[in-house]
This record gives C-alpha cells, structure tokens and sequence, in this order.
C-alpha cells in the first residue's frame, strides 16, 4: 500500500513539474513574440498604424538640446518607422510656381534643374554633433498648373453617403476619417460646402454620436444614422436615406443670409474612396444637367473594370463611386429592385453594391452608365498598339490627374492623406504630377521618387487619331459606348495632348513616401524612403517581366535612405 501511495504521489508530482514547464514555455513565447524586433515589411510605414502625433518631435521638453528641427524629425521618424539608426540623408527646399493660366497638366513635367546637386550625406542619429543643414536660399522650382486651392472650392452641390462599420472608423487612429477630412473640408477645419450621410452598421447611438461629433469637430458636415443591413443591403436602405436627407437639407437655412442647401448629385460611395481633386469633380459633374435622370460612376484603374463574358467587352459598375441625380434617386427609389426587399437580396452577394445598382438601373430603365476615368480609360486604350497598350497602365506613377482613388491602402500600400498633403502647397493639380529632372530623377509627387543611374527617357506613345461622324456633335463625339450600357465620357488627353511614359535602361532606385505633415506656417514636409532591403516595387519583386535583360533589379544596402522635400507655400 505505502508503495502505492509513493507512486501516486510521484505521478503527481510528475504532472505538476510537465504543467510547470508547458506554462513556462508559454509564457516565454509569447513574452518573445511580443518583444522580437522583426523585420518590418516594406509596407509598415504605409499601414497608417497608431502612432504618436507629429507635435511630439517638436515639442521642447522631448528635444535634445542645441540639435535642429531637422535631427529631431529625423530622430522622430526612425523610432515612428522603424529605420536604421544610420540613414543616407537629403533635404530639399521645394518651391511651386504657376506654369501659366492655360498651360494645363503635361503627362511628364520637365525640369530644367537637377534635383540633387549634392550627394546623399551619411546620418548617424547617435552622433550627438549631427547636423543636418537645409538650404533654404536657393529652393527649387517646379512648374504647376495654376489650380485652385482647397479653399477656393466649392461643393455645396455634393451629398455623399457612405455606409461602413464602427470598428474600420477608429481602426488605426481614424485613419478612415482623417482622410475624409481631406475632401470634405477647407485645410482650415471648415466644410467645403459638401454633405455627408455615414450609415453606421451593426453599431449603437453612443458610438455613432462619437463618429458624428469627431468629424463635425473637423469640420466635416456629417451627419450619422445607424443601418439594420449589411454589405449591399446597407446601400439599397442608404439610397432612400439620402433621398430623404436631401430633403431635410433642400429646406434647411445655411448662415444668417437665408440661402437654402441644394444638393444636385448624390453619391454613394466605399468607405475606402479618396477625391483628390474635388474642384475637378465638381467641374465634371456639372455637365450633367441636375434636372434631368443621370448615372454616373467614376472607377479609378484597372481592377475597377472586367471583361464581360463571351463578348470581352469592358465594363465597370462604378468602380464603388456612384453619382446620381435627385430625378435619378426619385426613379430609382420607385424601381422593383429597391421597392420589393427579397428581389433586392436576391440578385447580389458580398459587397458588390454597385453592381447591384447597375443590374437594376439597367434592367428596368434605358439609361446607361456614364462613366468619369481616372488611371483606367479602355477607350483610350484602344487608340494605341498593343505594345504601347501594355505601358499605359502605369498607375499612380502615370502622371495622371485621377478623379477617385479607390482601394489605395489594400492595391498600393499608400495613405492618400499623406500623399494628398502636398496640395496645401502647391494646389489640386500638382498632387501625382510627374517631374523629369535633367540628372535622372523622377518625382511622382505625393506618391514616389525614383533615380535612373543608367539613364531615362520620357517617351511618346503613338495615337492614331479618331476618326470623327461629321454628323454627330461635338458632345457626342467625347462618349463611347465600351460595354453593355457603358458609355465613358473623355475627360482625360485630347487628341493633341501627348502620353508620355517613362522608359529606361539598367538600374532603378526608388523611395516611396513615407510620411509627410503640415507645418503651421503652410509648410509641408515630404518624406521619401528607400528600405535597405532593395527592391524596385518594396517587397512585391522585380518590375520586370522574365527573361527582362534591360532592367536591372535594385541593389540592397545596409542602411535605408531618407529624401525630405520641404514645400514652400
């Protein structure tokens, strides 16, 4: 029996020890996940994580004595970004300056000034003698068209609705909403005269009220109600919301001079759109005449498109930014598809509400789609060869003036707002531009900043020229009809504008936009960075096809690169 007892007593111990040491191999795992400095993705200083606010580099108690403004940014960013303590350093004094009244947007601006007269300078943040001198007295100048700042726009005619969930809103420090805040206001904490309706799904009245007051307090003038539905569900129930706060705002008094709210063009729009260029939307909107039944989309690139079925037409539903009018949303709102709950859920899954509007406007009206292009326009594909065809989509580096930015964090890795900042500076039309510098450098501004050792060239794409019906008009002669009750309307190069791209030879250096702020005398601070990991497009391999023995990949270093353009107002 005492043996019995022994062994039992052993077993137990036993169990205990082989608990003790699981326990203890847990805890240091995960005290090991928490704490391993693991290499950071390329990506990590796109992701729009929280991250501490941009007065704290500059605040006095956390500066180091007799170090300048610029060693403390720098400091700021390699904690913020996780960069090497030892960077490559250059700093810019960027000056805009208006290229003429008329003279428009070039596919490819050229300068005549080299962008870099001095090589990069090794930085060691723990040097406590650094110095990173600017020169301020000599800022380059880069010729912009002379477009309108935030200020000078308009968009009292625009209501949007946007339909989205309390969790995406506060998700990375309200990234979200920070860059609503981008088209929806001045720059100077009032409304650009534009309205939103945000539908909060599967949330309560205390969180919408906070989403409400956090963009009313920016200036945004926004209004939150809270949706039953989901996906495209929430859409069909936002269409009628709109329609009825529309009304509210027709009879609502703006100011103290009695003038009444007119909302012209109602749009529903993801969560995940950016308009960069609000004075440019408005501009093309206005074409549609407000009185009559429109539908409009405006995709962005080539994902917002497919290729339908057995006919290989190309068609968009909108690309997840739908403009309509008042009599279009008192049609629409009156259709089967929208009147009849289990039709309007039977037609579409997922998230695909534009689809879902397309497929009933289509199906039981005669009007089509009008579409607005930004990077993506397949008429325009068409009037080049298929070698020059397979160049055009260069994306966000083709020098285009996009109307929307859709799925920009998710596609590219980029935060619009802090690419967009650059238009404080320089205004709407310089956001994206594309500059040619004489020593090899392209600045695509807000976006990427490449070097060419070997050598680049802006070179012409050849267009065949339109043939024009002499019996049509000229409005008529800027639509196409592309797809099944598509028609795009071109507002993009006219026939005598030239396509540019960028060609080049050997190697390829580029620094993507890390971050940037804007200063409260009007300065905005652009910052570029190279990881030391090397690669032309950060992570996702080689921008050249196989068997490409033209382009070579780029070199890796052991510290990363820092390019900092300080823009003048």
């Amino acid at each position: 029996m005492a043996r019995l007892i022994l062994s039992f007593g052993r077993v137990k111990v036993v169990r205990l020890v082989v608990i003790a040491v699981v326990l203890t191999i847990t805890l240091i795992a995960l005290l090991h996940s928490r704490h391993r400095s693991s290499k950071p993705s390329i990506y990590d200083y796109t992701e729009g994580r929280y991250t501490t606010p941009w007065r704290d580099w500059t605040n006095k108690n956390n500066a180091t004595t007799g170090r300048s403004t610029e060693v403390n940014f720098l400091d700021h960013l390699i904690k913020k970004h996780s960069l090497t303590n030892d960077v490559t350093w250059s700093a810019r004094v960027v000056k805009a300056h208006g290229a003429g009244a008329n003279a428009g947007r070039p596919s490819v601006t050229d300068v005549v000034d080299k962008f870099m007269p001095k090589d990069f300078a090794n930085a060691r943040i723990t040097d406590h003698d650094l110095k990173l001198p600017v020169d301020r007295t000599s800022p380059l100048k880069l010729p912009v068209a002379g477009s309108g700042k935030r200020t000078d726009v308009d968009a009292s005619a625009l209501l949007f609705g946007v339909s989205t969930t309390y969790s995406r809103l506060i998700y990375l420090d309200n990234t979200l909403m920070k860059e609503w805040e981008r088209w929806l206001t001045d720059g100077n904490g009032n409304s650009n005269g534009a309205s939103l309706l945000v539908s909060l799904q599967k949330s309560n009245r205390k969180e919408g009220d906070w989403v409400e007051e956090r963009l009313r307090t920016a200036g945004v003038d926004a209004i939150v109600v809270l949706s039953e539905g989901a996906g495209e569900t929430a859409y069909v129930d936002l269409v009628q919301k709109l329609k009825d706060h529309r009304v509210y705002l027709s009879v609502k008094e703006v100011g103290g001079d009695g003038k009444k709210t007119a909302k012209n063009y109602l749009a529903l729009v993801d969560d995940d759109v950016f308009f960069p260029a609000m004075g440019k939307l408005v501009s093309r909107l206005a074409k549609f005449n407000p009185e009559e039944q429109h539908y409009i989309g405006a995709p962005c690139e080539r994902s917002d498109w497919i290729i339908e079925g057995d006919s290989k037409k190309t068609l968009t539903y909108g690309g997840g930014a739908v403009f309509l009018t008042p009599p279009m949303v008192d049609r629409l709102t009156q259709l089967p598809c929208l009147t009849n709950p289990g039709a309007a859920r039977t037609d579409v899954t997922g998230e695909q509400w534009d689809m879902f509007l397309y497929e009933c406007i289509t199906s039981h009206t005669e009007l089509d789609l009008h579409v607005l292009p930004s990077f993506y326009n397949p008429e325009a594909e068409e009037a080049y060869g298929e070698g020059d065809r397979r160049l055009l989509n260069e994306g966000y580096a083709s020098g285009v003036q996009p109307l929307t930015l859709h799925h920009y964090r998710n596609l590219h890795r980029f935060e619009a707002a802090k690419g967009h900042a650059v238009v404080n500076a320089c205004g709407e039309d310089c956001f994206l531009q594309r500059f040619m510098f004489k020593d090899n450098w392209v600045l695509v501004n807000g976006y990427s900043l490449s070097h060419y050792p070997d050598g680049v060239d802006a070179q012409a794409l050849r267009k065949e020229p339109r043939k024009l019906d002499d019996e049509v008009d000229a409005s008529q002669q800027q639509q196409k009809v592309v797809g099944r009750r598509v028609v795009v309307v071109d507002g993009g190069p006219s026939e005598e504008e030239e396509v540019k791209v960028i060609a080049w030879a050997g190697r390829k250096r580029t620094w993507r936009l890390l971050d940037s702020r804007v200063g409260e005398g009007g300065e905005v601070w652009q910052v570029y960075v190279k990881r030391r990991q090397g690669g032309n497009w950060f992570g996702e391999g080689f921008d050249g096809p196989r068997g490409d023995n033209v382009h070579a990949e780029e070199e890796r270093t052991d510290r990363d690169s820092v390019v900092l353009l300080i823009w003048q107002p």
